[in-house]
C-alpha cells in the first residue's frame, strides 16, 4: 500500500514540476508597442493591463507549484500528511471541474429583451440569442472569471449554449429571457471588460437590456449534470503517437 502511495505521489510531483516548467515558459509577456490609432488606444491599454495581470498570476502559480512540490516531497515521509495533501489536491481538481459550489465577489449580468412602442403597441426589438450569451461568457472568461453560471447552470468545458425554437438550451435544460449571468472574479476587471466602450455589452445594448451589477458575495452552484466518456480514454503510453 505504501509502495503504491509513493508511486502516486511521485507521479503527482512530476506533474507539478511539468506545470511549473510550462508556467515559467509562458510567464514572460512582451509589451504592446508601435503606433496605434486613437480608436484602439483604450482596447490596447486594456490588453496590456490584462497581460500584466496574467504575468502576475503566472508568477504566483510558479511559487505555488514550487511550494506544492516541496510539500509532496516531505509528505512521502509521512503517510498521514500525504493523504491530507492528496485530498486537498482532489478538492482543488473538483473546483476546476465545476463539481463544487463556489462563492466570492464578482458581477451579475442581467440580459432581457428590449421593448419599443410601435403604432401604440409594445414590440420586442429582438429576442435574446444564444450567441449573445456566448459573447458575454467569452468576455467574462477573457477578463479572468473563475466561475460562471447562467440561470444557475454552471458553465463548464462541455456546456452547450444553443437555440432550440423559442428557447435557449444550457446543459440540456431550456430557458427563455430574462437570463442572469453570475461570474466570480475581480469585480473591477470584470465590470471594466463588460463596460468597455464599443465592447460586448455596448453592442448588445442596442437591442437588448443589459444590466451589470457588482456583488460582494456571489454563490455559484456546482455542475449538476453527468460526465460520460464512451470514446475518450486516458493515454496509457505517453510515448505513443496520436
Amino acid at each position: 500500500m505504501k509502495k503504491s502511495l509513493s508511486a502516486q505521489l511521485s507521479i503527482t510531483i512530476v506533474s507539478l514540476i511539468l506545470g511549473l516548467a510550462l508556467a515559467a515558459q509562458f510567464k514572460n509577456v512582451q509589451r504592446v508597442g508601435g503606433n496605434v490609432s486613437l480608436q484602439r488606444t483604450q482596447e490596447l491599454t486594456r490588453q496590456v493591463q490584462k497581460l500584466e495581470q496574467e504575468n502576475e498570476a503566472l508568477e504566483a502559480r510558479i511559487q505555488e507549484y514550487e511550494e506544492r512540490v516541496k510539500e509532496f516531497e516531505n509528505a512521502i515521509k509521512s503517510e498521514g500528511q500525504s493523504n491530507k495533501l492528496i485530498y486537498e489536491e482532489l478538492e482543488r481538481t473538483k473546483m476546476l471541474a465545476g463539481l463544487v459550489d463556489l462563492q466570492g465577489p464578482g458581477v451579475v449580468v442581467t440580459v432581457n429583451v428590449k421593448y419599443v412602442n410601435e403604432w401604440g403597441q409594445d414590440a420586442i426589438v429582438q429576442n435574446v440569442r444564444y450567441d449573445d450569451l456566448l459573447k458575454l461568457v467569452n468576455e467574462l472568461n477573457a477578463a479572468g472569471a473563475e466561475a460562471i453560471a447562467i440561470n444557475d447552470e454552471r458553465i463548464i468545458a462541455t456546456t452547450e449554449i444553443r437555440n432550440a425554437g423559442d428557447y435557449i438550451v444550457i446543459n440540456t435544460n431550456r430557458y427563455s429571457a430574462p437570463f442572469e449571468i453570475k461570474a466570480i472574479g475581480n469585480p473591477d476587471t470584470l465590470e471594466a471588460a463588460l463596460k468597455l466602450l464599443g465592447g460586448v455589452a455596448d453592442d448588445l445594448g442596442v437591442y437588448l437590456q443589459i444590466n451589470i451589477k457588482r456583488v460582494d458575495n456571489i454563490r455559484i452552484p456546482e455542475y449538476r449534470g453527468t460526465f460520460q466518456y464512451k470514446f475518450a480514454k486516458p493515454v496509457q503510453d505517453a510515448s505513443a503517437k496520436s
